[in-house]
């Protein structure tokens, strides 16, 4: 998969770049960029896509981000209604991976955090207490400026460095070794999909974003990704419906139209044949994928 490359903007003023946003919706598209990420949605719901995972997300979780690791952050329909009462709101980091000097983390001081920044390839989800520290001092974060900035983001890396309660994301994801040369095309085609894979596919409207055919675009994306839009598509619905199923909420058949099956029996079917069982059986044993 090869999203956009996305250009995190450099401040003289700053090693780092550190955003507040209140937006109606999240805008950035599927991307990725050499820069680390700790990302703390105040507010907000969707479906989070971060390597190869898919799974919902609220107000209140924290990711940190590892470089060139891809995500997208979908919010509910509800947000995109003109006579919308909620908005997105989230503070953001970004940094390089020497942004506090080339061998800074790499001092006996500092190699915790090094190999935090290592683990956080597979993205990171920070869990209880952590979580909730994390996001007293984030906001203060934006609250103050210059050294005390740069220290206190120290401190904010280094106390996750050494706790224990984070959860892997998306375990064992390896970026194609061309992921850091952009493809627009191919970039748009995964946007749009991951836009609408809950809704009824048309197959010209694919090609159209990407200005082909319809025959040439099922060569194109075959020959990039190894797998038909179809199957890249059921593979997305069948991932985002392991995260309902396990959320707990809602019956297999409100899952199934949810995640953009038409039939009942045809999602069960897929679903076993991708997952070796049924979503009953998944639900059951409450197994992660």
């Amino acid at each position: 998969m090869r999203p956009n490359l996305l250009a995190v903007p450099q401040n003289e003023r700053q090693s780092f770049d550190l955003r507040h946003e209140v937006v109606p919706y999240f805008t950035n598209p599927w991307h990725f960029h050499p820069e680390l990420e700790l990302n703390y949605v105040v507010k907000s719901s969707g479906t989070r896509f971060i390597g190869q995972s898919v799974e919902r997300f609220e107000g209140g979780e924290i990711i940190l981000i590892g470089k060139n690791l891809p995500h997208y952050w979908k919010n509910d329909a509800l947000f995109y209604q003109p006579q919308r009462l909620s908005s997105a709101e989230a503070i953001v980091v970004r940094f390089s991976e020497d942004f506090a000097g080339k061998d800074f983390f790499h001092l006996p001081e500092t190699r915790a955090i090094h190999s935090l920044f290592e683990r956080a390839t597979d993205g990171l989800k920070l869990t209880e207490p952590l979580r909730t520290q994390i996001a007293e001092e984030l906001i203060k974060l934006t609250q103050i400026e210059g050294f005390d900035q740069l220290i206190s983001l120290l401190a904010i890396l280094q106390k996750i460095a050494f706790s224990n309660a984070v959860e892997i994301i998306s375990p064992h994801y390896i970026p194609s070794q061309l992921l850091t040369k952009n493809n627009d095309r191919l970039s748009k085609i995964f946007a749009y999909l991951i836009d609408h894979f809950t809704e009824p596919i048309q197959l010209l409207e694919v090609a159209s974003v990407a200005h082909m055919n319809e025959a040439a675009l099922c060569r194109y994306f075959k020959s990039q990704t190894g797998q038909t839009i179809t199957q890249y598509i059921t593979d997305l619905r069948i991932r985002y419906a392991c995260e309902l199923l396990i959320k707990g909420e809602d019956s297999i058949t409100q899952v199934c139209f949810q995640v953009g099956f038409e039939n009942v029996s045809h999602f069960i079917q897929t679903f076993k044949k991708l997952r070796n069982q049924t979503p009953f059986e998944f639900r059951k044993r409450g197994k992660p994928f």
